[in-house]
């Protein structure tokens, strides 16, 4: 999708709280370019909601976190906290009117990346549009029945993630299909771009998917970090997954994986999960805090 359509496709379905994220971010003028802030923005907000759950990487990140915010002075820096906002209440509204067969979710982020221009053509970063993303889940997750018969959850494998659009529309297709995508689906999302993973770390956190978020390079086995979704750690997956594991092995007459787009996997049998050469990443324990005023993505 060409920038100019990006523009177009934004200025005919951004609500109110996505408008306000792109002026927020424009707001920062010429000390910081749109692409510095954007991935600041995603980068703080993805450390802030991981080291509100998992400890075990907390000191890491809090000093990762820390750095970035010594770029920006104080009325600069208030501007991301607000993005934040703008960013949960957009969700919000969503999932608030969330029914089978409406609306639907959206791939916020990788929406507002593409309109800002800030997708690298020389890359071929291009970010498939949420419309298309979930035609091809719908298509291919059918109702998932006879895999959440049997298994009791389905398991989906992105090796690009991109923003997270794709998972994003799988979680949609089993909405539209009467199942709580929080409970029927666990996703394992990996890419090779910082910005990506936390870009898709932030959505998913947001939409409380059930997920691991690797930086990594899915062709190498390489992996540098891995993010656990608060839906993740606070739903026990670490323990399923572990005991799907142990208890399955591919049989011979398994059925084929059902693909998703172009990279994107369905399927019954929980993914391996590449995890960094001499060691391992630690699943954090879960961290449950509950607030009256609690909004209903979490």
């Amino acid at each position: 999708m060409s920038n100019r359509t990006a523009q177009k496709m934004f200025n005919r379905t951004a609500d109110e709280h996505q408008k306000a994220l792109v002026s927020l971010i424009k707001a920062f003028g010429y000390r910081h370019t749109l692409d510095e802030v954007f991935a600041d923005f995603v980068e703080l907000s993805a450390l802030a909601v991981s080291n509100a759950v998992d400890k075990h990487h907390f000191q890491a990140r809090e000093e990762r976190y820390l750095a970035i915010v010594k770029k920006y002075d104080p009325a600069d820096f208030k501007r991301f906290p607000q993005m934040l906002g703008a960013l949960t209440a957009c969700f919000e509204d969503r999932v608030q009117r969330l029914v089978p067969g409406g609306e639907g979710l959206a791939d916020v982020l990788g929406q507002t990346y593409m309109m800002l221009e800030l997708g690298s053509s020389r890359a071929g970063q291009f970010f498939t549009p949420y419309s298309v993303s979930r035609m091809m889940a719908l298509m291919n997750v059918g109702d998932g029945s006879p895999h959440i018969q049997r298994e009791g959850y389905v398991t989906v494998h992105e090796p690009a993630c991109g923003a997270g659009g794709m998972v994003i529309a799988c979680a949609d297709a089993f909405n539209d299909a009467g199942h709580n995508y929080q409970d029927v689906m666990h996703a394992t999302c990996v890419d090779i771009d910082p910005r990506c993973v936390h870009m898709t770390y932030l959505q998913l956190a947001l939409l409380h998917i059930p997920a691991i978020v690797i930086h990594g390079n899915a062709l190498s086995n390489e992996s540098w970090s891995h993010w656990f979704t608060p839906a993740h750690i606070l739903g026990g997956w670490g323990p399923r997954l572990r005991r799907r594991s142990r208890e399955e092995a591919v049989p011979e007459h398994a059925e084929p994986t059902a693909t998703v787009g172009a990279d994107t996997v369905v399927q019954g049998v929980a993914p391996v999960i590449v995890l960094p050469s001499g060691g391992t990443d630690p699943e954090p324990r879960p961290r449950i805090c509950v607030r009256e005023d609690q909004l209903a993505l979490f």
